[in-house]
This record gives C-alpha cells, structure tokens and sequence, in this order.
C-alpha cells in the first residue's frame, strides 16, 4: 500500500461512520508538496458540531479497517490520533467541525468526500493570520529569557546534561520566533521545517557549536542568544507588542555577576 491507497482507504472506511459527513486530506497532500516520505493527514468534519466526543471514539475503533495498525495515539486536547501501519505508513486523522476545518488549514485541503457540501467555500477561504499575537510571542520570549536565567542554577549543580537540554530548549525557541518572523501561515509539521526556514537560518542552525563541554554550552547559549534577540526584539516591534525589557535587563545582570554573560 502507498500513501495514495492509504488515502482512498481511509476514505472508504470513514465514509461508513456514523457522524462524520465529510473527509479532508491536509498537510503536505493537502498543499501538493508531499513526498515519498510525507504522513496522511486528514481531517474528519463531523456532520454535527456535538458529536465530535463521540465521532473521536468510533474513529478510534475502525483503525484496523483502514490497515493494519502497528501504532496508534490519541493526543490529548487535540482530537486527533497518530497511527504507524505495519509497513510504516504514517497517517493521522483529526476530528473537527466545519468551522475548524477552515481555521486550521486555511482551505489548503483536498476532499476524499464532501457530504457536507464544504469544497466549495473552502476554496474562497482565506488563510490564517501569518501575523502571531503579542501574547503567543511574548509566551516565547519569556520563557527564553527565564531558561536564560536558570543556566546559573544549571552549572552551579555542575550538570551538563541538563545544561545541553537547556541549550536544545533555547534552539527550538529560536526557531519557533524564526518561523514566526518568516511569515508561514500555516506551520508544517517538525518533519518539513526547512521549508518554514530559509537556507541561511538552516546553515546557521546546523552550525551551531555542539555543547559537548561547559565551554562549548555557553558558546552554544551565546551564540543562540544572539541569533534569538534581534529577530524577536523585530517582531515585537512589528505586531506591537510590549518587550519585557526589565526581566531581559535584570537577568542578563544576574548572569553576568555569576560569570556568565550572554
């Protein structure tokens, strides 16, 4: 079975549940960029906004119908269930309503069946904002700059482990206000982030010291610290959001009186 066949089962089967009008592939199927190695992502939209609790389960229960289920998750909050198949095909299928449907993907999807008559307007949808909100950013930004902060905690106990963590901690918010600053509508999976970056944020993320050593860690947190701070101080300034200039200012003083400016 390929991912083409995935699809079409996964159409057939969902078609007999009771509740679900119609079905979406997204992601990278949805927006013609899958790959040999892209999942199967589709939306189930329920036919009536209550059901969606109940739709969830009796989709969790036809798994077996689509292929053989190696693996499967529900994930909390999010109403959708990741699965492996035996040959390891991966697809996940989320159930949502149609107003949802349109928020999430921005009209990005193609039906595998549309009972719900939803094509139509969700090719005059228009995609979500590419503009983060204040509190979304500054969620960030605070959490930078307090992670910043507890690397005196970190080397005061000598722990390099978590200290390497931390640094892979500060990474991933890097990206995240890099991904935001780029203007993606809609977030790719982990998996396609280089798409969401451009080849020069790739080549400086990839180069950044490994963080093998108490130096090669505070090499590691500078060097993220300085990628990080121009581009979000950027962005703050572009969606008019407030800097929390007094934490930045009082935590880069308590790093430097135990030795570790950044």
């Amino acid at each position: 079975m390929d991912q083409a066949a995935l699809a079409k089962r996964i159409g057939e089967v969902l078609r007999e549940v009771p509740g679900v009008g119609s079905a979406f592939l997204g992601g990278s199927h949805g927006r013609d960029e899958a790959d040999p190695y892209s999942d199967v992502d589709v939306y189930v939209v329920v036919a009536n906004a209550d059901d969606v609790s109940d739709v969830l389960t009796r989709v969790s229960q036809v798994l077996q119908r689509i292929a053989p289920i190696l693996f499967s998750k529900t994930l909390p909050n999010a109403r959708t269930i990741n699965c492996i198949t035996d040959d390891w095909l991966r697809f996940d299928l989320t159930v949502v309503n149609g107003f949802e449907l349109a928020f999430l993907t921005g009209g990005k999807v193609k039906p595998l069946f549309d009972e719900l008559g939803l094509s139509e307007p969700l090719s005059k949808a228009k995609p979500s904002p590419s503009q983060p909100t204040p509190e979304a950013l500054l969620d960030i930004v605070n959490e930078f700059i307090r992670v910043l902060g507890l690397s005196v905690v970190v080397q005061g106990r000598n722990d390099l482990v978590v200290a390497q963590t931390g640094t892979n901690l500060l990474r991933d918010m890097l990206i995240r206000v890099l991904v935001m600053s780029n203007g993606v509508q809609t977030r790719r999976g982990a998996l396609a982030l280089r798409k969401d970056l451009t080849e020069g944020q790739q080549a400086a993320l990839v180069a950044l010291p490994a963080g093998s050593t108490w130096s090669s860690v505070h090499e590691r947190t500078r060097t993220i610290a300085d990628a990080f701070f121009p581009v979000a101080h950027s962005l703050t300034d572009r969606i008019g959001a407030t800097w929390p200039g007094r934490f930045e200012q009082v935590t880069r003083a308590y790093l430097k009186d135990n030795k570790l400016p950044i």
